[in-house]
This record gives structure tokens, sequence and C-alpha cells, in this order.
């Protein structure tokens, strides 16, 4: 292989120019899947085998300095100082690990109707996955925005067997009870289905359920994750839970009334979402969030 590690970074607009020097162009000439965001370019990836030209690939937003709060070279450095791992992962959302014990729980509070909607996706792909059951995803596997790379083997084993069979589903029964649930529209910055949604959880339940993985996940550690939390509310919560859920993380053990709590404190933090950035620009969009708009 020429070149160990490729980020692709999908070029989609007309006069549209890389974000990133360090990554890599993949222009999108047809992208009749836009909704379905980095899941389809994923898959469609596999599909093509751009996978098996290095030893790591992954796909990357533009976005991704923005949120990842460092620059492509550096998380490339990180990964070339990993190069045993099976994925590297860096999580731009870190505060998350300190008030939702997995992606799931989160989700079902950013997204109403989440967890079971993508439980049908995942029976009626016959992945047996029990969400409702999803085990602990703290900051050594909670990745959000896809921002990971992964070897061959690793593509082949998530990418191949989770992600290309859901997308041959929805696109050949796309009429389905399951197709249509996920395909319906969420509450998000944008008009946006809950698919891409359900996706990028998808990876941090891959990771939990496949033990044998190594994974390099980027540190960003201490007061460091307060520079990632969108609000102050969400830097008192990291503040007030970061010691417990440490503890509890490094036991292997989470008590119940501590997983309710966190619960709790999923859904105050969405509730504050909706209200302050109603109003007020949200940092990853520089504008207000139209919660109440028609088809949402």
């Amino acid at each position: 292989m020429s070149e160990s590690i490729r980020i692709y970074e999908p070029i989609y607009a007309q006069g549209q120019v890389l974000s990133e020097k360090s990554f890599h162009a993949l222009v999108l000439k047809d992208n009749a899947h836009a909704a379905w965001r980095e899941f389809y370019i994923l898959v469609d990836m596999y599909r093509k085998g751009l996978h098996r030209q290095q030893q790591f690939t992954g796909l990357f937003s533009p976005k991704f300095s923005l949120k990842a709060r460092i620059d492509g070279k550096r998380f490339l450095d990180y990964v070339q100082a990993d190069m045993d791992a099976d994925v590297c992962l860096i999580n731009p959302l870190p505060q998350l690990a300190y008030f939702s014990y997995n992606a799931w729980m989160q989700g079902e509070h950013a997204h109403p109707g989440l967890v079971e909607r993508s439980q049908l996706l995942l029976d009626a792909c016959a992945i047996p996955w029990t969400l409702r059951d999803a085990p602990r995803q703290g900051p050594a596997m909670l990745c959000y925005c896809n921002f990971w790379v992964g070897t061959e083997r690793f593509w082949e084993e998530y990418v191949g067997k989770v992600l290309e069979p859901i997308s041959t589903f929805l696109e050949t029964q796309s009429s389905t009870e399951a197709a249509r649930a996920v395909l319906e529209l969420t509450v998000h910055s944008d008009d946006a289905p809950f698919l891409p949604f359900i996706a990028e959880r998808l990876f941090s339940t891959f990771l939990s359920l496949t033990p044998e993985l190594k994974i390099a996940a980027y540190p960003i550690e201490g007061d460091d994750v307060l520079d990632y939390c969108v609000s102050d509310f969400e830097k008192d919560i990291v503040r007030y839970m970061r010691k417990p859920v440490e503890a509890a993380d490094k036991a292997g053990s989470f008590a119940a009334d501590q997983i309710g709590l966190m619960n709790l404190l999923c859904q105050l933090s969405q509730k504050y979402v909706r209200s302050h950035f109603s109003i007020n620009p949200h940092p990853h969009t520089g504008q207000p969030i139209d919660f109440d708009r028609k088809g949402t």
C-alpha cells in the first residue's frame, strides 16, 4: 500500500473545496441519497472497495474541524501512532458520555421514537441486537458524527455485515413499515430522516458488542471536555457527573439509580437545547433551530 491512512471528505456541491487539506476529495457525482448522509456514502465506498486501498479508511464531513476542534493532520498523526488498532475514533461530543449511559439513551430524547424505529429496522434486516439492552458506551467507544477510521477487516465486519445489509433492505423494500419508519423526518438543524442518526449510533453499538476489537479513542479528558459543551448547562452537568461516571466506568458497573439519573439529565438537557437554541445560534450551524417546523 502506498498510503497507510486515507480519510475522504465528500464533495457534493458545485464550487465546494476541501475543508481539510490532509483529507482526500470524494466527489459525489450522483448524490441521489443525500438525505441518508454519511450512511449511504460509507456503504457506497464499501461496495466500490475503497477500504481495501490502504490500511485505514474513513469518511469525515466538512465540519470535522468545527466539531472535533482539531485539524485533520492532528488526527492523522494520532492514528499513525496507533497502527495496531482495528479502529481509531474521535468523539466530537465527549460531554454526552457523562450524562448518557449509551448513545441510544441520548438519541431517544433527541429524536423521540428513535429506539423503536431502529429496532424495527434491525429486526427486518436480521441483525440480532436488542437496543433496549445495549451496554454502556463510555469515552473508550462512544463516537458521534462517524468520525472513525478502520482497517479493511473492520470495514468488512461493520460496514459489510451491518450497514450494507441495511442499505440493501432500504433500497429494495422501501415500502415496508420498517423502512418507512426510519425514512420519516426527525428534528434536526435541517430536515433529515431518522436514518443517519440511527446509523451513527450503530457504530458505538457494534463496538460495545464486539469486545475483541482494539479501539483507539482520541483522548478528550478532564476540563478539556468542557470546551466541547454547547452550553453552560451542559458544563454544569459534566462537572457534577464526571467523578461518579468515571468511577463507574473504572469499576465496570453502573447502579440502577445512577442510570436513572443519567436518563433524567438527558431529558433535561434536551429540553434546554430546544428552549435555548430555538432563539440562539447553535455553535455547529451558526443559526437557531426551528424545532416546531412542519414535517418534523
